[in-house]
């Protein structure tokens, strides 16, 4: 049986280096829209993003996360994935399903992409969440869940095999310890 949405995930790979060419606007257009169709708790639809294309100001977003925020630099775009927090207790998951799709919509154009945890960390002398909401003029009542790097992919990684995965941790019914 053929399923499109697997190959799909299972090449889809974190990719940290980027090359030179633009992703055109266009498709960074198709990726968020695919992004708008995540699903969301009660169907609140609290997730937003800001698309920033500027080399400058992405510097600015790397270094708003003392550790790990140097690999969004060199990405032709970043996402910034942020949630209102009015619309419920289940804002983080809502950012996740979004950024989830953000990233398997990427490579369905071929563009590598990375997630990068912005949630629970720090910047210079603030929480990184704070540091990006200040720099890009996010109000109060949201938070910043995570980046997503976008670029044409600088470094190749090989695809998932399904005899890499271990279906055992699939269970049927109830958990069963079948080792």
């Amino acid at each position: 049986m053929k399923n499109k949405l697997f190959e799909l995930a299972s090449r889809r790979r974190s990719v940290r280096q980027y090359g030179d060419k633009k992703i055109d606007d266009q498709v960074i257009d198709e990726i968020m829209k695919v992004a708008l169709t995540a699903p969301s708790s009660f169907g609140h639809r609290p997730v937003e993003y800001v698309v920033v294309r500027d080399k400058e100001t992405i510097k600015d977003l790397a270094s708003c996360k003392s550790y790990g925020g140097s690999q969004i630099i060199g990405a032709d775009a970043v996402i910034v994935v942020f949630v209102s927090l009015d619309r419920g207790e289940f804002w983080i998951e809502d950012g996740a399903i979004a950024s989830a799709y953000i990233l398997l919509a990427a490579e369905q154009y071929d563009i590598g992409a990375c997630w990068v945890q912005i949630r629970n960390r720090m910047g210079k002398s603030q929480t990184s969440d704070i540091e990006i909401r200040n720099l890009l003029g996010i109000p109060e009542g949201y938070e910043v869940l995570n980046l997503i790097a976008l670029g044409e992919k600088g470094e190749i990684k090989k695809g998932y095999d399904e005899s890499e995965f271990d279906h055992r941790k699939i269970h049927r019914e109830s958990f069963n310890i079948i080792r």
